[in-house]
Parts: C-alpha cells; sequence; structure tokens
C-alpha cells in the first residue's frame, strides 16, 4: 500500500531551521534535501542533542516483522502512536501493514490528513464533537474504514444518537475491549460482554466488527509466570470471541481479533491465530508499535524477536534508535554532564544506557557497564565513569533509549543515519 496525499508534498517541501532540535545552527534546508547536506552526526555537523534511527536497523526491523506476520498468518496495524510520523507510516505499509492504529481523535486526523485508509482507534469514542468528525470522513471518503472500541451500553446509546442527529447514512464499526480487574478501559465479566453486544446489536448505526485487548497491563515481565498470567488472559479473550460467537452477535462478514503490544506478540499469535472452527471468516490483528525502532532496554529484553527470542527463531529485531549528547562538564573526578535530558530522552522505564564516545580527535571509545547514566534533569544527564575513563568536554556521548514511545515525542526532526553516521534522510514527528 503506498500513499500519496498533497500533505506528503507539503512536508517534503517544508523548511526546517533551528526551531526543529538538532538541525544544524543557522542552516535552513527542506525535508527532501536532509540527505543532500553531507551532514555527519560523529563529525559534530548538527546541533545536539539530537535522537538518530539507523537506517539499516530500521530497514530490517520492517522486513522483519512483515515476514513474522505473514509466517503466522496475522494481519498487522501497528501503533502510530509510537513515533507519529507520516513517513514512517508510509514506510509501514508500504512493508504490507493492513492498516494503523491510533490512540487518539488528532492521531487519527493527522493519519487522515497524509492519506491512512485503514485505522483502529485502540480506545473508546467519548465525545460528540469526534464523532461527527469520523462522520464527515466518512461521507468525504466511503473507502475510509475505521473501527474503535467499546465497553458500556452507555457510549452505544450516544454513539448511536450522535450519528443519527447527523443524518448521514454511516455505521460505525467498533470493537469490544477485553479489560481485566483494576486495568483501564474495556468489559471485566462475561455478562458485560453478552449486554454491550447486545447493545451494538440493536443499534441503528454500529455493528460489532470484533473483539480487543492489550495485554501489556497484565503483566511487564518474562519469566514463566508472566507469560502464564499472559496466555490465561488470552484464554478469557478467546472464551469472549467464542461465546458472541454462539450468540451471533457480529455484525461484519470478517470478525477481528486484535491484540499485541511490542512485548508478547508471540503469545497472542499462539492463543488467538487458529480460529478454523470459526462458521465466520476470523482474522488476528498484530498492533504492535515499538518493534520499528525497537530499543536496548524494555524491548530488547521483552521482544519474542530479542530477549525472549526461541533457539530457532531466524528472525530478529535491531536497535535503530541512538541519542547524542555533548559533555559539557566534568564538574568531580567520576563524574560527566552530558547536555541532553529529560526534554531529550525517554526516563518513564529505564534511564538511557551509555554505548559509546565520540571523541573530538575523531577515536571511539566502546563502553562498559561501569559507566552510567545515574540521573536525569531537564537538560542534564549524569554519567558515572569509571576511574581509568578518558572523556573531555566537547566529547560526544552516545545512548541507547528504552520504551520508544517516549522517545519520539521528544523530537520533531528525527536524522536517519547510515552506518558511517550520515545523515541519509530524516523524518518529522506529530505529537
Amino acid at each position: 500500500m503506498t500513499l500519496q496525499s498533497k500533505a506528503f508534498h507539503e512536508l517534503a517541501n517544508r523548511f526546517l531551521d533551528h526551531t526543529y532540535k538538532g538541525v544544524p545552527l543557522g542552516a535552513t534546508v527542506r525535508v527532501s534535501d536532509v540527505g543532500n547536506q553531507g551532514w555527519n552526526v560523529a563529525n559534530g555537523d548538527t546541533a545536539l542533542p539530537v535522537t538518530t534511527l539507523r537506517r539499516r536497523a530500521l530497514d530490517n526491523n520492517l522486513r522483519t516483522m512483515a515476514d513474522y506476520c505473514s509466517r503466522s498468518g496475522a494481519l498487522f496495524a501497528p501503533h502510530g502512536k509510537t513515533t507519529m510520523s507520516p513517513q514512517l507510516f508510509a514506510k509501514q505499509l508500504e512493508a504490507g501493514a493492513w492498516g494503523m492504529t491510533a490512540a487518539t481523535p488528532s492521531q487519527v486526523a493527522t493519519m487522515r490528513t497524509f492519506g491512512v485508509p485503514r485505522i483502529i482507534m485502540a480506545n473508546e469514542l467519548s465525545d460528540i464533537a469526534t464523532i461527527n468528525w469520523i462522520v464527515n470522513e466518512m461521507c468525504n471518503d466511503p473507502e475510509f474504514d475505521f473501527f474503535s472500541l467499546i465497553d458500556s451500553v452507555a457510549a452505544i446509546t450516544m454513539i448511536d444518537a450522535a450519528i443519527a442527529a447527523t443524518g448521514a447514512e454511516v455505521t460505525f464499526k467498533v470493537l469490544l475491549e477485553v479489560g481485566l480487574p483494576g486495568g483501564r478501559a474495556g468489559i471485566r465479566t462475561t455478562e458485560d460482554a453478552l449486554a454491550v453486544a447486545e447493545a451494538v446489536h440493536g443499534s441503528s448505526h454500529l455493528l460489532l466488527g470484533g473483539v480487543e485487548t492489550y495485554e501489556g497491563l497484565v503483566t511487564s515481565g518474562g519469566a514463566c509466570e508472566d507469560i502464564a498470567a499472559v496466555d490465561a488472559h488470552f484464554d478469557r479473550v478467546r472464551h469472549v470471541v467464542e461465546l458472541l460467537m454462539e450468540h451471533k452477535l457480529f455484525g461484519t462478514e470478517t470478525i477481528i481479533v486484535t491484540a499485541g503490544g511490542s512485548s508478547y506478540f508471540d503469545r497472542v499469535v499462539a492463543k488467538l491465530s487458529d480460529w478454523s472452527g470459526s462458521k465466520t471468516p476470523t482474522r488476528l490483528v498484530l498492533r504492535s508499535g515499538c518493534y520499528l525502532s525497537h530499543d536496548v532496554g524494555k524491548y530488547h529484553s521483552l521482544s519474542p524477536l530479542d530477549g525472549r527470542r526461541a533457539a530457532d527463531e531466524q528472525l530478529r529485531l535491531e536497535n535503530a534508535l541512538e541519542a547524542w549528547g555533548s559533555v559539557i562538564s566534568r564538574p568531580e573526578p567520576g563524574i560527566a554532564i552530558v547536555g541532553s535530558g529529560k526534554r531529550d530522552v525517554p526516563y518513564d522505564v529505564n534511564l538511557p544506557t551509555v554505548l559509546r564516545v565520540h571523541h573530538r580527535d575523531r577515536t571511539v571509545s566502546h563502553l562498559g557497564p561501569d559507566t552510567q547514566v545515574y540521573k536525569v534533569m531537564d537538560q542534564h544527564a549524569f554519567i558515572r565513569l569509571a576511574p581509568d575513563q578518558k572523556l573531555d568536554v566537547g566529547d560526544v556521548m552516545v545512548f541507547g533509549l528504552s520504551h520508544p514511545c517516549t522517545a519520539f515525542d521528544k523530537s520533531r526532526f528525527v536524522p536517519i543515519i547510515d552506518d558511517d553516521f550520515n545523515i541519509v534522510d530524516a523524518v518529522l514527528t506529530f505529537f
């Protein structure tokens, strides 16, 4: 699938300057010309701090997830909230993604601006203005394929009435969200599942298109008991799907079952991919988003295509994300201060990991575990050094990151670099 829209043309011709963090100071350049400037991050050609994507790893991850979904018989609607980059959405769709996933109405609107034709909004609709906007999108583009989540009879009543008030002849496809006690949205019991599904069935402007869940709320570990808890949750989801099938409450020609963050999508496939006994065509849709850049923290540890990778698994994700910052002070022995902090790098799951140092003399040091980030402030990272570590003010430190979702939202301009750190392209983000 190839995205084409006026918005992409305008994006390519957008001028970048110092108001985009990382663009060299004094430079003004079109997005489409970034790769032609001869800039090299390791040579100090960009303003620091900056976060980059490695092209080779990015291309590998696109192919790897496409191959994984093809092998598993799953459709793929990657979560766009991770990057909110239309250029990366286009790459994901060109690599075979069935659609995109969004978390909020504004994310849906950004995707629509750039021509994404099929979107799962993995959240409940709760305001009339958004409902009216979606109705208008459907009327203007009958090919727009949209799903949102539902978990209450009250929401069904509200949405149905709001659509009716527009006078438009449109129907919303909704997915029943299966939650868990103590979690966020989603039904808690099978009785609730039946009540909500029956309310959709009785509505005038809604169709029940499938069932959705997010297993990342079950656990955040990779031990046997964590995997068992995730599997038990998927058994519950399967029971809900089969119950609604038995009661003939689905209203679409194909039933969608969708789950899959970036940590346990192998368990989604193991538990929810086989629907050979269903009388109605039923498809699994994975929604992993962080696979695209991967990381050196949370997903490096938990991904079934990395830290939890089986011995016979040939596919592997690679980290593409790196953050660059300059050493601005050596105030005490064994401590360095780098000009990159909470405004620049994620810190919600793990602090950044020091990977290497590009020294002013063009040599490179690959650092060991004794060199650690131990604190971050708004614009500063505090680094504890090994006693014999050579490090001077003006050297550039490169960090690996954890949790891509809170990395991309800190940079509007993300250069794409080759293995020699040359900037060959760039993407913009829209948070």
